[in-house]
């Protein structure tokens, strides 16, 4: 089993978050939380609003306590096979839309998560990349 997420990676995936945001003109919220869904880092760029903030954390939860994109997670909430008890329903800070990625080392071994919130549904999966991605890489 890898060492925890560190601060230092999850303030960097963070500080991604927040620099790609800026990029494309978007004040955006990130939460990177460890594998049990503790939240290490929550950024809210000027601008983000309560409602980018609590999203990005309830993205970084879900994907990390539950090893899966939450968009992937937002599919398998939806199937036929969890109407009887949604997930979502039964652990309220989960939340089923696109935006969260879990943090991936060693080909299989989730040690957290990230989430990102304050745009649409795409985009905040598509820069949640960029900060899944700037982890990986500095564990590498």
């Amino acid at each position: 089993m890898r060492a925890p997420l560190t601060y230092d990676a999850a303030r960097t995936a963070a500080d991604a978050v927040i620099a790609a945001g800026r990029a494309e003109g978007l004040r955006l919220a990130v939460a990177v939380v460890d594998r049990g869904g503790i939240t290490r880092v929550l950024l809210a760029d000027d601008g983000a609003g309560p409602i980018a903030v609590e999203t990005a954390r309830r993205k970084a939860y879900t994907s990390a306590v539950s090893g899966f994109a939450t968009a992937a997670f937002a599919q398998f909430a939806a199937s036929p096979a969890m109407a009887v008890a949604p997930p979502h329903l039964i652990d309220p800070n989960l939340l089923p839309v696109p935006g969260g990625l879990p943090i991936v080392v060693d080909g299989s071994e989730v040690i957290g998560g990230v989430g990102v919130g304050g745009a649409d549904g795409e985009t905040d999966d598509r820069i949640a990349t960029t900060a899944a991605k700037s982890i990986t890489d500095l564990l590498a």
